[in-house]
């Protein structure tokens, strides 16, 4: 079939037969024959072995889901190997092209949440958190010694071991360092004693549970509260002693 457009990932491919099934979108696909090297001897051959048919999810097409059906073409080497043919859109053992896994990459990290992303690219949650976990999985290190002042927070998550967890940060340059995998004062602890030899100062909320784990951990760093807690508990006393006055005073010049 000859088109006056060119797909993104499929140029150079011969597209058979397009056609609309349901609420997707399927494209039958095959690649020009030419010439292969050899993975096994490193010679060259043209000869064919068989074709097998493979369906691949790529990008949607007008709003609808896309489906390639690639016509794959498996050539005969005389030294006895047999191997597929080398394509520039799909990786080996992939359901999924490489077009399609970029965008997932680049949505994943812009989406709002796992869920949304899974529903927009027509997969499901567990396939976009692997593709995270593949693209952050460079980006993490092992946090060896913690510097001298921390920052340390819990946040609302959701994992196996509770909805809240832990965030430590670096409390000069705000940059996260770790993340702990709930907040309870034996986890503090422990991860303390093993990585914050050389801890000073810790910023925290005023939570009692933390500064416990802190002191039994640590001994006796500084201990400093947070600006936000700390301006929280004086809107708080500020705003009991104007109720406590205004309660004193005579209805009309309360409303006043």
């Amino acid at each position: 079939m000859h088109f006056n457009m060119v797909l993104p990932g499929l140029e150079g491919v011969r597209i058979s037969k397009a056609e609309e099934v349901g609420e997707a979108f399927h494209l039958h696909i095959e690649l020009p024959k030419r010439k292969h090297k050899c993975p096994s001897c490193k010679n060259w051959t043209c000869r064919v072995h068989d074709y097998r048919l493979q369906k691949i999810q790529h990008l949607k097409l007008f709003e609808r889901t896309s489906y390639l059906f690639y016509r794959k073409r498996r050539y005969n080497c005389p030294c006895g190997k047999r191997f597929a043919e080398d394509n520039t859109f799909v990786q080996r053992y992939q359901r999924h092209t490489i077009e399609w896994n970029q965008a997932l990459g680049l949505r994943v990290i812009q989406g709002k949440n796992f869920k949304d992303t899974a529903r927009q690219f027509r997969t499901s949650q567990a396939t976009v958190i692997r593709r995270f976990d593949q693209i952050s999985a460079s980006r993490l290190k092992e946090v060896e010694k913690l510097p001298s002042v921390i920052a340390i927070d819990e946040y609302k998550g959701d994992t196996n071991e509770g909805k809240y967890q832990l965030i430590i940060a670096d409390g000069k340059t705000r940059e996260p360092l770790d993340i702990l995998p709930n907040r309870s004062v034996t986890t503090i602890k422990n991860y303390l004693r093993e990585k914050g030899s050389n801890v000073k100062v810790v910023v925290m909320d005023m939570s009692h549970a933390f500064k416990s784990a802190v002191r039994k951990a640590l001994g006796t760093p500084v201990i400093v509260a947070d600006r936000f807690h700390f301006s929280r508990y004086i809107h708080w006393a500020l705003e009991r002693v104007r109720r406590r006055v205004q309660n004193d005073f005579h209805a009309y010049d309360r409303k006043k």
